[in-house]
């Protein structure tokens, strides 16, 4: 296979005008950072204005999942703790205890 005819489609490509008539790309205007307009903002309620500044200022896009992140972590590990405990730390304790009840009753 020739080069021109891989090229070929590129080079009508260029030749042919835009689908949608605007060759140019529309510019999103200005919206100014989430640390900006809090600074801006005034404080309406009495509450300090950057509780959670840096959490947002770190990763804006996951604040509406950190209190469900955290509760879903809470019922994770709760579970997972009370198996652990039940099943080897307890009872590895209790027949510690045991033990030495028995070797100081000899």
């Amino acid at each position: 296979m020739s080069s021109s005819r891989l090229i070929r489609p590129f080079a009508r490509a260029l030749q042919r005008p835009a689908l949608f008539g605007a060759s140019r790309s529309v510019v999103a205007p200005f919206t100014p950072s989430f640390n900006a307009q809090l600074q801006t903002k005034k404080n309406t309620n009495g509450l300090p204005a950057d509780k959670m500044r840096i959490l947002q200022a770190a990763m804006p896009q996951l604040i509406p999942f950190y209190f469900v992140n955290e509760v879903t972590t809470a019922f994770i590990i709760m579970p997972t703790l009370i198996y652990i405990f039940s099943k080897y730390l307890l009872p590895q304790r209790v027949r510690t205890m045991c033990a030495r009840l028995f070797i100081s009753k000899l």
